[in-house]
């Protein structure tokens, strides 16, 4: 059995070019299910030509699973009030006062507000057009933002915007949710294409920035990894807190993976930038830190 999970974790990451580090987290997932069920998991990315259904009352996917409408609008309005935060965010930023060295970061953070003002239009109209309005987020995705409002050092804003919230939002979630959804709705989905398949024109500006300023020793990997365990604290709960909906589609097993995959996948990418860091310890500890605020709340 052990072989036959290998044979089909391996064949799904060539495949779909899934980076290698990700093997062990769909191993413990695969340990923990049956064939179909990771059948199933790979599904939810190879759509292929199949087409999903829109109704009053739910989405069914691609793959056949199928959501409670109100599931689907739930899940948009937390992408839409992180987009719309994005954008206001960064157009605040953009306005700040900075001398020579940071002009840079402020014409980064134009780009980034006019951009994002696309993406959240795009997603109001994809809620209204599903006939719903826009709602309150939940206190945990609200939270992840403003955190990220309170940022002062220019560093620290790209770490987070370009990096931990892209690849622990955008990759992991939105790309799938893209892939299952383009089917259904492509007229909405097609004006998403950017930020869920993070193709984002300031990316490779901003990795390339925070690799400089790493290698020339302005920004240490002590004080990178304290803002990240800060902030994927936050992100961990703000998907934590969606689990009930994802048992109700009887699909808990796959967020409980992309939940997982969305702590570690921005720790990779920091990694492979220069920080120095243990990322199997560093997931550890902000699960650790994210149940401990968790408690605290309650």
């Amino acid at each position: 059995m052990k072989t036959l999970y290998q044979g089909l974790i391996s064949a799904a990451m060539r495949k779909y070019g899934i980076p290698l580090w990700l093997e062990p987290y769909l191993y413990k997932y695969a340990k923990n299910t049956d064939v179909s069920t990771i059948k199933q998991a790979i599904s939810f990315i190879n759509v292929r030509r199949k087409k999903g259904e829109v109704t009053g009352k739910y989405v069914k996917l691609p793959n056949g699973v199928i959501f409670d409408i109100r599931a689907v609008v739930h899940i948009l309005n937390q992408f839409y009030y992180g987009v719309d935060a994005t954008a206001k965010i960064s157009e605040k930023w953009s306005k700040e006062y900075t001398d020579y060295d940071h002009a840079n970061f402020t014409t980064h953070f134009k780009k980034v507000a006019a951009e994002r003002v696309k993406h959240a239009r795009a997603l109001r109209n994809m809620i209204e057009g599903l006939g719903y309005k826009i709602e309150k987020p939940s206190r945990e995705i609200a939270a992840v933002f403003s955190r990220i409002a309170g940022l002062d050092e220019w560093a620290d804003r790209l770490i987070v915007t370009e990096i931990i919230l892209r690849d622990a939002y955008s990759r992991p979630f939105g790309f799938i949710f893209y892939k299952v959804f383009y089917p259904v709705s492509p007229e909405f989905m097609r004006s998403l294409g950017k930020i869920f398949t993070s193709v984002d024109t300031q990316g490779g500006w901003a990795e390339g920035e925070i690799e400089r300023v790493l290698n020339m020793g302005a920004l240490t990997s002590e004080h990178v990894l304290a803002l990240s365990e800060e902030i994927l604290s936050l992100v961990y709960s703000s998907i934590q807190v969606e689990m009930p909906l994802a048992k109700k589609a009887h699909i808990e097993p796959e967020a409980m993976l992309l939940r997982d995959i969305s702590v570690a996948y921005p720790l990779h990418t920091l990694a492979d930038l220069g920080v120095k860091i243990d990322v199997d310890k560093e997931v550890q500890k902000v699960v650790k830190i994210s149940k401990k605020g968790t408690k605290k709340s309650r």
